[in-house]
């Protein structure tokens, strides 16, 4: 298949489509198919895409698998909508279709490193052991360099059989540095802004199918009209994703669908509890099995053993088991869907101690956790929850892309530059903005992180804990801020009596010395 030219790689005959309930009809390349259809990425159908969600969401039952190939169609459209423009305007036809094959493969591979129940246990329980990157070689953990190493070590030999490897162009190593946001050619550095970035085509396929099977509206967002505003704008020799200044009312709606998906459904009060368990749950048995270390296998067809399906087995047959054990216990919560119940749970969605109005909210709020992790430390009766997530980045800082046969190159020159998270290009002059220039929605959101804590406590215990969370954080407080302004009025009387006593001494002391010369 080396010499295969462009007509014959999209012969009608070797392309499939798939129906996808969110984007109607997909259509899928030869190569795109052989992927699928391996062993790694069909797996993904027993990944589910928002974890344990559909305990609480009842239609919520839907997996990696389809949204990987959302995020695939949707990179496609949005390189086929970007032709219009340089850089890709002026390539030829097979250059652009290798371009577009390129990001689509990126797209529809960028997942298939993910653990059991997607995004569990990464930071609460760090059940992900470091691996061997083989982009950077440094030893890295997480499910994105799992993804990588499937990637590498499992599906290059599909990829180059298609694409083979030669000395301009490696289609698996281009994959990964897309992947790693390490896109070397700074005149493509905005095909890593398509698959990770604040208009990715990662969070436009999850709004969309995450609310379609959450049964809300919450995350709907004019897809079409998003894509058709986005744009390639150069900033500091790199060619970035922007959007024109027709878009800004698109971009507020996807921002603000995102903001509404992650208060309504991603740190829904039960939800939040039950990855708590489920988290704790998988770091008992990865102790108890599969290595007994409690981290996922280091071994990749290990790894790819693990999948919902098991860990659900697992679940139904510790929870049978009935013992006293901690792997049982959460077990339990989960099979027979037992759980906490909230007795705290304040009515701020943004609160920062740095921040004038939100300070007194987030001293209180402290005030409380301190207090319940003094007095129920090591306790499973009562769990603290602070779910964190950010809003809108107003700047965030990108790598410059220099080239290094460039005699000017220098290693110890500034290797980071501030550039908007969301660029916009303006229809008069072409300058580069921040949304938040224009946009007076996203800028009174920008940088606010949300941060909703929550206490949870079983019901024998429940009653009482919420009286003293709500003394904690009203009535207590409020007596020892009036006491400490009163120690300190105390404290700044008793200065001012001690300084008048020092400045009797001095004086008297002066004069002492005085009388004896």
């Amino acid at each position: 298949m080396k010499n295969r030219g462009l007509n014959e790689m999209i012969d009608a005959d070797d392309t499939s489509v798939f129906r996808d309930p969110i984007h109607g009809l997909v259509l899928v390349y030869p190569w795109e198919r052989k992927l699928i259809d391996t062993e790694e990425f069909q797996r993904l159908r027993r990944i589910h895409q928002l974890s344990m969600t559909y305990l609480i969401y009842h239609g919520a039952e839907h997996t990696r698998f389809g949204h990987s190939i959302g995020v695939m169609h949707i990179a496609g459209r949005v390189m086929e909508h970007l032709r219009k423009f340089e850089p890709l305007k002026s390539l030829s036809e097979n250059i652009f279709f290798e371009k577009k094959a390129l990001v689509r493969m990126a797209a529809l591979l960028h997942d298939i490193g993910h653990g059991c129940f997607s995004h569990v246990g990464e930071n609460e329980t760090n059940i992900y052991p470091a691996l061997s990157d083989p982009v950077s070689g440094e030893m890295v953990s997480g499910h994105e360099v799992y993804t990588r190493c499937i990637i590498k070590e499992k599906l290059s030999k599909i990829i180059e059989e298609f694409w083979p490897k030669s000395a301009e162009r490696s289609m698996v190593e281009d994959i990964l540095m897309i992947l790693s946001q390490g896109s070397s050619d700074p005149t493509y550095r905005f095909f890593d802004d398509i698959i990770s970035g604040q208009l990715d085509c990662d969070k436009m396929d999850y709004l969309l199918r995450d609310s379609h099977y959450c049964g809300v509206e919450y995350g709907v967002f004019d897809l079409d009209k998003l894509i058709h505003s986005l744009r390639v704008a150069e900033f500091d020799g790199n060619h970035i994703l922007a959007v024109s200044q027709n878009g800004i009312q698109a971009v507020e709606e996807f921002v603000l669908a995102r903001y509404w998906m992650f208060i309504q459904v991603y740190f829904h009060k039960d939800r939040r509890l039950f990855d708590y368990y489920l988290s704790s749950f998988l770091k008992n048995y990865l102790q108890c099995a599969e290595g007994k270390t409690g981290k996922y296998p280091e071994d990749l067809d290990k790894y790819l053993e693990l999948d919902d399906a098991k860990i659900e087995r697992a679940i139904r047959d510790y929870a049978k088991r009935n013992d006293n054990s901690e792997i049982c216990y959460f077990a339990n919560r989960l099979y027979k869907r037992i759980h906490h119940k909230v007795v705290f749970d304040p009515p701020y969605v943004h609160y920062n101690g740095k921040d004038e109005e939100q300070s007194d909210a987030y001293h209180r709020i402290t005030y409380v956790n301190q207090n319940i992790r003094k007095e129920y430390a090591n306790s499973r009766n009562v769990y603290v929850d602070l779910a964190k997530g950010s809003t809108a980045k107003h700047i965030f800082d990108i790598k410059i892309y220099t080239e290094e046969s460039d005699p000017d190159y220098k290693t110890e020159l500034l290797l980071f530059k501030e550039m908007p998270a969301i660029p916009i290009i303006s229809k008069h002059d072409g300058s580069i903005k921040p949304i938040q220039d224009y946009s007076f929605t996203l800028r009174s959101i920008s940088d606010r992180k949300i941060s909703i804590l929550r206490v949870y406590a079983e019901e024998t215990e429940a009653n009482e804990l919420q009286k003293k969370c709500i003394n904690w954080f009203t009535v207590e407080y409020t007596t020892k801020i009036a006491q400490l302004e009163e120690a300190k009025e105390k404290k700044a009387k008793l200065k001012g009596e001690l300084d008048k006593t020092e400045e009797s001494i001095k004086k008297l002391q002066e004069d002492l010395n005085a009388s004896d010369s």
